[in-house]
């Protein structure tokens, strides 16, 4: 959703979780429009986001996105839209598109395309996701989001203490730079943290056994069963609406598919 007068002036000075993600991918441009803008260069030219598509589906399905949340989890959200300043600086500030208490963590929802992979999609906001959660202090930040028409897919990202660290260390110096209208240097890119895999010892667990022991016995009864039908649909007479024998029967359906059951005698 777009943002208040009163959430912009919150804002107002300070750097945001928005706009970091430039100090870590090292783009020159970008630090130097947010330079400008940062001191108030008369020169600045504020990007025009009204007629931006994807930015404008973005903020149409937020509130829909955070509500989806929250029927999925049957958890309540807070602090939907709250400008946080961070502890550490007053210079740093977060504004949250949703609290979730039971975990906790920040909540933040996006709207792309779909046409890239998720890796890439989360690497993309890991120093927003990161400044976030820098600025409240939470473990964890959970990323909400809709890939073109499907249904929000939620991806927790746990802290990474070094990634966070660094890009800390990148805002001091570039706030540096702002308060002594010195302009930034160049930046070298900082790849974004790798999605650790989780890896579950169920040895533990007597249902897990129960099953694994059923699927481990009956394994190669599964696969003679697929290999049958596929073989009984094969030798059905293509105009045959139903066939029988050997105590089964085979079915066609008005879209032509077949189906087998068990025939009594």
């Amino acid at each position: 959703m777009s943002l208040t007068e009163a959430q912009l002036k919150a804002r107002d000075g300070k750097l945001t979780a928005s706009r970091v993600a430039c100090l870590m991918t090292g783009d020159e441009t970008k630090i130097m429009n947010l330079w400008r803008e940062m001191v108030g260069d008369p020169a600045f030219i504020a990007d025009d986001l009204s007629g931006v598509w994807p930015v404008r589906l973005g903020e149409a399905t937020e509130a829909l996105n955070l509500s989806w949340y929250e029927r999925k989890t049957g958890r309540a959200l807070t602090r939907k839209g709250e400008v946080v300043v961070c502890p550490r600086a007053e210079w740093a500030a977060s504004t949250l598109d949703g609290w979730d208490a039971a975990v906790p963590a920040v909540i933040e929802c996006k709207h792309v395309g779909g046409y890239e992979a998720r890796d890439v999609v989360l690497a993309r906001y890991q120093p927003q996701l990161h400044w976030q959660m820098i600025c409240t202090g939470a473990k964890q930040a959970v990323l909400s989001v809709i890939e073109g028409a499907k249904e929000p897919a939620l991806e927790v990202v746990d802290f990474d203490e070094s990634y966070a660290a660094e890009l800390w260390t990148r805002a001091e110096r570039f706030m540096a730079c702002v308060r002594d209208l010195v302009e930034p240097v160049t930046l070298a890119p900082v790849a974004a943290p790798v999605k650790a895999e989780k890896i579950y010892d169920m040895r533990e667990s007597n249902a897990w056994a129960a099953h694994a022991a059923d699927w481990l016995a009956h394994k190669e009864a599964a696969g003679k069963f697929d290999k049958a039908a596929k073989e009984i649909k094969g030798l059905t007479p293509a105009d045959a609406a139903k066939a029988h024998g050997h105590g089964i029967a085979v079915s066609r359906n008005k879209a032509g598919a077949l189906s087998i059951k068990a025939k009594e005698a």
